[in-house]
């Protein structure tokens, strides 16, 4: 009897775990489903840290932009002046006197309105990079919700393929009793094959989880925790090519590097100003002692950029080396974006061909097999291990069916972050 005791035992380890899974079930059985559209309005809806970064700075950038266009500050200067060390009197010598200055020094050329503009391109920049992080969080949450409702479809198919194996324990233990030691290998084949999928529940609960965890991040975990919704159509793959140039223009990583490229280019230019000579102007009033008329002055300063080719003409030709760099590396960032859309939208055509093949033929040709292979067994026309490979064919069937519904969200997720389009 030693073999039915351990298929006993077996069991009741695997309907601990089943119903682990019926009691999580059961504990979002009043809750309303959640749907991808609800999961993301609400994961977008809630700041998050990343995105607020990036708007910080931009908010930071559009100040100092402001900044950057004033004038500086003016400078005054408070001295005494021509006073005799000698008994420092200051009516003695006609030339003594307490002077007040007040400078104002005036940037080279244009240097404060492409001060400005950088910060301003700076801005954008940071204002895409913004947007990139939601467009990531949306496609993270769609990621997300397709796992776990893959996993919420494998636990049910699961818990169905325990309910058989229940049936079909109870069935051998009463063959057992009549047939003896002939009813041995039916009870290790259902012994070996509850442990496998019980491996697969740990597994699936696993996945779930992890999936649960990571939606959590962003929607929190008490909607996080509630049973996934039907799974929404998507575009097909043609209706997601459509428009895919145009679309990846937009790409909010391609504007953050318009704007670095634009960054570099107000560099160039300012390159250029330095070969202008900054000036300042400066006013100061002299007042003198003992009854004399007081001094008035002005002057002007100014730079001489004589020695260029050491200094401007370097600096110019390393903006213009760095300008071209950041065009190199934008056309390089577009051409890996197309590459990267054109290989999702390839897997998205593959993802819908594989679907309608399960739909269409495999899963009705298992459906058939595992009903003719019941009725064999009944007949006694096959034996009990090709009724089992008949019933986990079919459950296998549909979880790939599920699988492959996973994986075509999850590529719709990635191309939903490139094109911006809702699929």
């Amino acid at each position: 009897m030693r073999p039915t005791y351990q298929v006993i035992k077996m069991l009741k380890k695997f309907s601990l775990i089943i119903g682990l899974c019926a009691a999580s079930t059961m504990a979002s059985a009043d809750q309303s489903p959640l749907s991808l559209e609800e999961a993301i309005r609400i994961a977008t809806a809630t700041p998050d840290p990343s995105v607020e970064s990036f708007l910080t700075r931009k908010s930071a950038n559009l100040e100092a932009a402001t900044a950057a266009g004033a004038l500086p500050d003016p400078s005054a200067s408070v001295s005494v002046r021509n006073l005799p060390v000698d008994d420092f009197d200051l009516n003695r010598e006609p030339m003594t006197q307490l002077h007040l200055g007040v400078r104002q020094m005036f940037p080279r050329g244009d240097t404060r309105s492409l001060q400005a503009e950088q910060r301003m391109f700076m801005a954008d920049e940071n204002s895409a990079f913004a947007l990139e992080r939601t467009r990531a969080i949306i496609r993270d949450v769609t990621i997300a919700w397709h796992k776990a409702r893959y996993s919420h479809v494998a636990q049910e198919e699961l818990q169905g393929l325990s309910a058989l194996l229940g049936e079909l324990r109870a069935a051998q233990e009463g063959n057992f009793a009549a047939a003896g030691k002939a009813a041995i290998q039916k009870i290790y084949r259902t012994e070996l094959e509850a442990a496998l999928v019980e491996d697969r529940v740990a597994s699936t609960l696993q996945a779930h989880a992890q999936a649960v965890e990571m939606l959590a991040r962003y929607i929190g975990r008490a909607e996080a925790l509630r049973p996934p919704a039907d799974t929404p159509v998507l575009a097909t793959a043609a209706e997601a090519a459509a428009g895919l140039d145009t679309a990846l223009d937009a790409h909010p990583l391609l504007q953050a590097a318009t704007a670095r490229e634009k960054v570099a280019g107000n560099k160039v230019a300012l390159a250029h100003e330095a070969y202008k000579p900054a000036w300042g102007v400066e006013v100061g009033y002299g007042q003198r002692y003992g009854g004399r008329s007081d001094f008035a002055s002005a002057m002007v300063t100014f730079d001489l950029p004589f020695w260029t080719s050491s200094r401007q003409d370097p600096a110019l030709r390393a903006a213009k080396a760095e300008k071209q760099s950041q065009s190199l590396s934008k056309e390089a960032l577009k051409l890996n974006l197309e590459r990267e859309a054109r290989s999702l939208i390839a897997d998205i055509r593959h993802l819908e061909g594989r679907i309608d093949r399960f739909e269409t033929a495999i899963l009705p040709q298992a459906d058939s097999v595992v009903t003719a292979t019941r009725n064999a067994y009944g007949a006694g026309d096959v034996d009990f291990s090709e009724l089992i490979r008949a019933e986990i064919a079919l459950v296998d069937s549909r979880l790939r069916l599920a699988m492959l519904h996973r994986d075509l969200g999850i590529a719709h997720a990635g191309l939903t972050f490139l094109t911006g389009d809702d699929q």
